[in-house]
């Protein structure tokens, strides 16, 4: 949701070779909830450029999903690529977006940020707390 920390992940990805995939991820977005009257033409913008065959953005789904994707084409409506935009979010949850929480770029956005003071001991409140090892054998 935040314009700021989204472009730093956009730049990290396109260091790492996959910004396609949150290019991907927006315009299912905007697919999604764009206007009615353009849902023909952003489905075949998004087949051009992210599913056919020597796409210049290609993204990487399984077989089953780009299957039901092309069947789905076929007949465009506003959720026909919610398959494939899921894979490619969890492909981004799972790998990309912890190599990112783990990059120098995201060290450098956290030091730069403004936290405001009742929020500074814990800037993750849904991260867990340390444990500690137990001192018995």
């Amino acid at each position: 949701m935040d314009p700021l920390g989204r472009a730093q992940l956009l730049e990290f990805l396109k260091k790492e070779f996959s910004a396609e995939n949150l290019s991907f991820w927006e315009v299912c977005e905007e697919l999604r909830y764009g206007e009615q009257s353009r849902i023909n033409e952003i489905v075949d913008s998004i087949y051009q450029q992210f599913l056919a065959p020597g796409a210049t953005r290609w993204v990487n789904i399984d077989s089953k999903t780009m299957e039901r994707t092309l069947e789905g084409i076929k007949t465009p409506h506003r959720y026909v690529m919610d398959d494939a935009q899921m894979h490619i979010y969890m492909l981004m949850k799972k790998d990309s977006y912890p190599r990112f929480l783990k990059s120098e770029l995201y060290r450098n956005l956290l030091a730069e940020a403004v936290i405001p003071p009742e929020t500074k001991k814990r800037v993750f409140p849904f991260m867990r707390k340390q444990r500690h090892s137990s001192p018995s054998p």
